[in-house]
């Protein structure tokens, strides 16, 4: 794949903002003289704000600071290793019990009112190490992905103490 080919296809998502800025200085008259093009710069502004706020910006509370940060970290990661290609290794013995295990010890947690984030977290990445089929896999890394963000925020939103609420 040609750098031109992959940032075509990092910019996709970005068509339908083309095209409402297309949209935008189609229908938006210009006036001639000092100040002409104000409208136009107000009406790009604001669309372009709200369209950002819709489809890019994470919508959950703290999130847009954990997508931050582990970016910041895959550009580390980039850095020192480039782009890597592995095998998932997942789906086997003894992972599929492990994900039985984790499931019922999360289960258990939760009906005796100790439930805590290493429960669940355990219980979601022994399910991704358990999973085989690649879609379910993905899924299951999503899952992970948004513990930790949780995790993440209930750290954040602790008073400077550390102690839990």
């Amino acid at each position: 794949m040609t750098d031109q080919t992959r940032n075509a296809e990092e910019l996709r998502p970005l068509a339908p903002l083309a095209a409402l800025i297309a949209q935008i200085v189609r229908d938006t008259p210009i006036r001639m003289g000092p100040g002409g093009t104000d409208d136009l710069t107000a009406q790009l502004t604001v669309q372009t704000c709200v369209w950002v706020g819709k489809n890019v910006l994470p919508r959950t509370r703290g999130l847009a600071a954990f997508v931050a940060d582990v970016d910041a970290e895959r550009q580390r990661q980039l850095a020192k290793w480039g782009e890597q290609h592995h095998p998932d290794g997942t789906g086997q013995y003894p992972e599929t019990i492990d994900a039985d295990v984790a499931r019922m010890a999360c289960q258990n947690a939760a009906e005796g009112g100790y439930l805590d984030w290493l429960h669940i977290l355990r219980e979601e990445v022994a399910e991704a190490l358990a999973e085989s089929d690649p879609a379910r896999l993905r899924t299951e890394l999503v899952q992970v992905a948004a513990v930790c963000s949780a995790w993440i925020a209930d750290l954040d939103a602790r008073p400077a103490s550390g102690v839990v609420r």
